[in-house]
């Protein structure tokens, strides 16, 4: 399995957010947002504190305007009043949350920075508003830059210390951050002032990282139940059975994972994730039409890196070479998008080159750039792969120990991790992580499956 990743608790404003999707803090409530823009309120006001519970942090946000349309639509009435008023900070925040939201919703990373520009204008106004203050080191998070977005939360936290919405950034940064012990520490600190599903949700990806999926399926259904318990529901209840999904296709239930998938899009038919989920679980389970046409379907919605290079690999597979070019091209066209100041989909574009022979010196450069950062279990993985791609088969082990270090139970990690076994001339060792990840039922993506398969025909 590719890196799980839960963007960040964020509590409803109340405008809630979705990809997959957190929740936001609000003076303002989304029926506001949403209605014609009146005039803003004259005297700023700075909260002290942070209030409301912590939802799903890859979520659309609870309450949220429940479509594209009518977000564009408050999009423009917010806009008409900050035309009007330059001064108008909580119409340059509600701008902020309003892109943020369709960020979550769309998968446009654009969104991320149209959010962020909207906030800093507001903050230029009143810069001591700390609901905004917390959105700004949100969009941090979101557009992963983990480091600053944990700097400013934990600024924020001496502030108004013990505020969920804050201390779910510091947690979700210190996971991404790879600190998994402090994470988890973090999260039970959440817990004592406030109880949440989004936090059972995150709980489950540390079970996860920690060696456990069986317990991390059983905290994600948890965390689903008590969503829907809630009252939760639309695409962010969706996102619930999207994260019970792929911790049941993590675990080799490609069954079980195709029906939280399909729950999840039930509560949201629109959503990406879920569709691209599914089409994961399809191909897990030998239904390939069903796990290409699901793809298709996802990336109409949003094209994203990993559905784009699954959907290829599907087409290659099948001999569609000239289609499956296609898939390719539109994950480069992604990559100079990105441009080399980017950091959200770095690891998905190494792991693209390595696996489909690209510039291997390049996706080594990007992968140390990534790891400086961020030493999380995903970043040394990565970074073995490279490594081992460059010909560099004894480093590629030593940072495939540090990979390996909790103990995670990834079909994705361990089949690295054998094959770089094979490299450096341990064939028992190579033998039996190969075969681990392959008893994963449906874990492996088909391509690595189909590779790992021929390197033990190999030994045979």
């Amino acid at each position: 399995m590719t890196a799980i990743s839960f963007p960040r608790v964020r509590r409803p404003r109340p405008i809630a957010f979705l990809v997959a999707a957190a929740a936001l803090v609000a003076a303002t409530q989304v029926g506001a947002l949403i209605r014609p823009a009146g005039p803003p309120a004259p005297q700023p006001v700075t909260p002290v504190t942070v209030n409301g519970p912590v939802t799903a942090p890859d979520a659309p946000v609870v309450n949220a305007p429940g479509s594209l349309a009518q977000i564009d639509h408050s999009i423009a009435a917010w806009t008409q009043n900050l035309a009007t008023n330059d001064k108008d900070f909580l119409s340059a925040a509600d701008l902020g949350l309003l892109y943020e939201a369709r960020a979550r919703l769309s998968g446009d990373i654009g969104d991320y920075t149209r959010a962020q520009d909207a906030v800093d204008r507001s903050l230029a106004i009143v810069p001591t508003q700390i609901d905004v203050l917390a959105e700004h080191a949100r969009l941090a998070f979101a557009t992963h830059d983990f480091g600053r977005a944990l700097s400013e939360a934990q600024s924020l936290d001496r502030t108004a210390p013990n505020q969920p919405a804050i201390l779910a950034i510091i947690a979700d940064a210190q996971l991404e951050l790879g600190d998994v012990d402090t994470a988890a520490a973090t999260y039970e600190r959440i817990q004592k002032v406030a109880t949440s599903p989004a936090i059972a949700a995150r709980l489950a990806r540390v079970a996860f990282l920690r060696g456990d999926p069986a317990g991390a399926v059983r905290m994600a259904e948890a965390a689903q139940a008590g969503a829907a318990a809630a009252g939760i529901e639309g695409p962010s209840l969706s996102w619930y059975s999207y994260v019970t999904g792929t911790m049941q296709l993590a675990a080799g239930s490609p069954e079980a994972a195709a029906s939280s998938f399909d729950k999840a899009l039930e509560a949201w038919p629109e959503s990406f994730l879920a569709l691209a989920g599914r089409a994961r679980a399809a191909a897990a389970l030998g239904r390939v039409d069903d796990a290409i046409d699901g793809y298709r379907a996802a990336i109409a919605v949003a094209p994203q890196p990993d559905a784009l290079t699954a959907l290829g690999d599907l087409l290659s597979l099948r001999g569609d070479d000239r289609a499956a070019q296609q898939q390719y091209d539109t994950v480069l066209a992604i990559a100079k998008l990105q441009g080399s100041g980017g950091l959200i989909f770095n690891r998905q574009l190494v792991l693209f080159d390595v696996n489909h022979g690209r510039d291997l010196p390049a996706a080594l450069a990007l992968a140390d750039k990534e790891l400086a950062g961020r030493h999380d279990i995903y970043g040394y993985d990565a970074e073995a792969w490279a490594l081992l791609a460059n010909g560099r088969a004894a480093d590629a082990d030593a940072a495939m120990a540090k990979a390996l270090g909790l103990g995670t139970r990834d079909a994705t990690l361990l089949y690295h991790a054998g094959e770089i076994a094979l490299a450096v001339g341990d064939s028992a060792k190579g033998r039996d992580l190969l075969q681990q990840s392959l008893a994963i039922r449906g874990a492996l993506d088909p391509l690595s499956a189909s590779k790992a398969k021929a390197s033990l025909e190999a030994l045979r």
